[in-house]
């Protein structure tokens, strides 16, 4: 009976309606108050880079700029992004654990077990960023295009989140509370993940870079960079608080 609660049937009509309909404020707040205060941290990050960086505002302006300092790998706004995933991962295998507890959740227990691999996974390649020496290894001993190889190791990473999503979607998003949670959080995700894999074929992020550089910041900001450091940090750190909102919920229902 708690099963056939916890986890309805979902039909595609009342997928986001049912979000919508269960929708209460107060059951939301925190999860609301998280994402708000992520977007407010990246705002007050590129207004800071605007006042620096653009309008040398004291003199603080430097060479390596603010913008480099705050969106750099392994800089703060990918701290932030990382106690998410950390917070996501742990979240999920703590579900498993609960899950497996209870009896009779086998589906349950193997989507978020492979979640919280997924999500660990995603968390040792952004603080290491370990898929761009596999993709240099790729082409210096294999001849590996650089791109098909970072597809590779991108592919491998997010594989059990694939096979979970697509296997037991039904687990993923039995809790109509969470659904927008979740799918704007993988969105942004995913959307992040093709532009990185595919900035350097025919100049994608310096094209595109450049011309938003020199109309926003008087070029004050290299195009790439711009592309690789600023807006694909700022994408993936709103996609981590997407996720980490939905699991606020989903613990408070799983009680």
């Amino acid at each position: 009976m708690l099963k056939m609660k916890l986890f309805p049937a979902l039909s595609p009509v009342r997928f986001l309606k049912d979000f919508f309909n269960t929708f209460q404020l107060k059951e939301h707040t925190l999860s609301l108050v998280l994402i708000g205060s992520t977007l407010l941290f990246i705002v007050l990050c590129w207004v800071a880079i605007y006042l620096v960086d653009v309008v040398n505002i004291g003199g603080l302006s430097s060479v390596r700029g603010l913008w480099w300092h705050l969106f750099r790998n392994r800089g703060p706004v990918e701290w932030v992004q990382w106690i998410f995933l950390a917070y996501i991962s742990l979240s999920a295998a703590a579900f498993f654990g609960m899950y497996r507890e209870r009896g009779g959740c086998r589906r349950e227990e193997i989507f978020w077990i492979l979640v919280a691999i997924a999500f660990i996974l995603m968390l040792i390649e952004d603080a290491g960023d370990p898929r761009h020496l596999l993709a240099e290894h790729a082409g210096v001993l294999l001849g590996m295009n650089r791109t098909l190889a970072e597809g590779i190791v991108f592919f491998l990473i997010v594989l059990p989140l694939l096979y979970a999503v697509l296997a037991h979607w039904r687990e993923a998003f039995a809790v109509a509370q969470v659904r927008l949670y979740f799918v704007a959080g993988g969105t942004l995700y995913a959307l992040a993940a093709v532009a990185s894999l595919f900035r350097e074929e025919r100049g994608f992020y310096p094209l595109i870079g450049d011309r938003l550089s020199h109309s926003f910041t008087g070029g004050s900001i290299p195009g790439f960079f711009l592309m690789d450091f600023v807006i694909e940090e700022s994408i993936e750190l709103m996609a981590a608080s997407f996720i980490a909102a939905g699991i606020i919920i989903y613990w408070k229902k799983i009680r």
